[in-house]
């Protein structure tokens, strides 16, 4: 069975399929994966069982139905499931069980979501690995010698690995995106303001660079389908692409970029500029830049140095 949530959800709806038959799928994929992973961190099986069989008779009597009716899908741990610990981690946090599911976890209940399991993360959310004292480390799902990456580590394992039609985690500054892109999946941060992440036990919520709840999924039609829920229908600022300027940083002048990463870059920016957007290539300002600059500008570590080039300026 091809773990799809797009695909899972149009074949529940048009009966193609049982939820129940799309929960036991995932919930064997989810152990043969999780066995050398440890990607999960609280299990809700047999909750979800009984969720996806009053999801079929809800089919069965032609009721209004949701977008992701039926589909299971998991969530990380910090993100509060109700009757579930959301320790974030951290070992005195054990004992505590959320009262009431997150807003975000609550729409996607609302759209006939089944939340078949919480998994692991950073501890405190405060990596770009997935370990901590209350549930060990997550391994990558194609080599368990490397990392999956963090801090929805173990979001990334699941769905990068088949095992999750639809994850959901946190992102400030790629905690979902750096997952992903490490396990072999889509990731998803929202533009800030579209997802506020309402956690408590990780970093203020005050910073300049908010964190949303973001998406993974093994496609971008997945993850647009995850979004849409999660974002409660709010209106999007998104303008057209011919009155953009998009800077594509091929040197953050740091750390070299492998030339898989340059050639990615380069043919997004192609396809971009096909749309008639401004693309310019940019580098960013770095700390010994600014030092060397004067007068100092006190926010120049954060900007960007643009030169708008010809569509043939650029190389890789």
């Amino acid at each position: 069975m091809e773990l799809s949530a797009a695909g899972l959800a149009r074949s529940i709806a048009a009966g193609e399929v049982s939820a129940g038959e799309v929960l036991e799928a995932v919930i064997a994929r989810i152990d043969d994966v999780d066995a050398r992973t440890r990607a999960v961190a609280q299990r809700r099986f047999e909750a979800a069982r009984n969720e996806a069989a009053e999801a079929d008779q809800a089919i069965a009597r032609g009721d209004d139905i949701g977008p992701l009716h039926g589909v299971p899908v998991t969530v990380k741990e910090c993100l509060e499931v109700s009757g579930l610990p959301a320790t974030f981690g951290i070992a005195a946090r054990s004992g505590t069980v959320a009262a009431i599911d997150d807003p975000h976890v609550a729409r996607l209940r609302a759209a006939g979501a089944i939340v078949v399991a919480t998994t692991n993360v950073a501890q405190l959310l405060a990596f770009a690995e997935t370990d901590n004292p209350v549930y060990g480390r997550t391994n990558n799902p194609w080599d368990p010698d490397r990392s999956c990456g963090g801090s929805s580590g173990g979001e990334g394992a699941l769905v990068g690995a088949g095992a999750s039609p639809l994850g959901f985690g946190t992102d400030i500054g790629g905690s979902v995106r750096i997952p992903a892109a490490w396990c072999g999946a889509v990731g998803f941060k929202p533009s800030p303001g579209r997802c506020p992440d309402v956690g408590r036990y990780s970093f203020d919520l005050d910073s300049p660079i908010a964190s949303q709840v973001g998406v993974l999924g093994p496609a971008v039609a997945d993850v647009a389908l995850g979004f849409g829920v999660i974002s409660g229908g709010s209106q999007s600022t998104a303008r057209r692409a011919e009155r953009l300027t998009v800077g594509v940083a091929l040197d953050d002048g740091v750390f070299a970029a492998s030339p898989a990463v340059r050639r990615g870059c380069w043919t997004h920016s192609v396809s971009t500029r096909s749309r008639a957007a401004h693309v310019c290539s940019t580098r960013r300002t770095t700390p010994l830049d600014s030092r060397r600059s004067a007068p100092r500008s006190t926010n120049s570590a954060r900007t960007l140095r643009l030169r708008c080039n010809s569509a043939t300026s650029m190389s890789c």
